[in-house]
This record gives C-alpha cells, sequence and structure tokens, in this order.
C-alpha cells in the first residue's frame, strides 16, 4: 500500500496520474486485467476545534469525486497499470485545498487497498 501525497492537481484541467503495479520480489508487473479499480476523493477534515466553519468539524463526509473501471473514470491501459482521468469539469467543483484520496483493488472475494493519501488541489486562475 502507498500511503503519503499525491501529485498536485488544478481544478481547471483534466487531472490524469498513471500507476504501475509491480510484484517487489521480481519487479514483473502484476497482471490486474480482471480486477475492479475504485478511487474516492473527500474534503480533508480541517480544525475540530472550529466547529462552525464549514459545517461540523469543517468537512462534508460525503465524496467530491468517485471513479472506477466500471463506470469508465478509471482504465487499465495496459498490463499492471491503472490511470484515472478526471475532466476539467469534475475538477471545477473542487476548491483550492488538500483532499484525501483513497484507492482500492478488487478481484473476486478480495480487496487490497493501494492508495490512502492527500492531494493538493490548487486554484487554476486561468478563465478563458
Amino acid at each position: 500500500m502507498y500511503y503519503g501525497h499525491v501529485s498536485t492537481a488544478s481544478n481547471r484541467a483534466d487531472w490524469q496520474e498513471a500507476v504501475v503495479l509491480t510484484d517487489a520480489d521480481t519487479g514483473e508487473l502484476i497482471d490486474i486485467s480482471l480486477c475492479r479499480v475504485t478511487m474516492t476523493l473527500i474534503r480533508m477534515p480541517r480544525n475540530p476545534n472550529n466547529p462552525y466553519r464549514d459545517g461540523y468539524y469543517g468537512y462534508d463526509c460525503g465524496p467530491l469525486l468517485k471513479g472506477s473501471t466500471d463506470t469508465g473514470e478509471i482504465t487499465l491501459p495496459d498490463v499492471g497499470t491503472f490511470m484515472w482521468t478526471f475532466t476539467a469539469a469534475q475538477m471545477a467543483a473542487l476548491s483550492q485545498g488538500e483532499y484525501q484520496i483513497g484507492v482500492r483493488i478488487s478481484q473476486d472475494d478480495r480487496t487490497a487497498q493501494l492508495i490512502v493519501g492527500t492531494v493538493n488541489v490548487v486554484e487554476g486562475i486561468d478563465m478563458q
């Protein structure tokens, strides 16, 4: 499992990231062609000592972006590789700030957490 920061995204551009999965012992690509990959993005919790700003504890618990191989936001373009793509229109719904991201992979009755991390979304500025 990767735990950390995902590269910064703009709220005025497509957000596309590719992740390659390799076997830690052999270095070979892992075949995920029969797997389901899902991703959820939520607002990063703010200061719990200030419950009045932006709602209780400062965040909305609901997902702001969701993607899956079922719905097409996540694709499997190559052996061992999955890629998510969210359009500029989808990203425009996000205000500048830090968000939490989670990615899981499943096949049959097994599920594994691949990513738990954060992503910074910056204001894209260009309004043309």
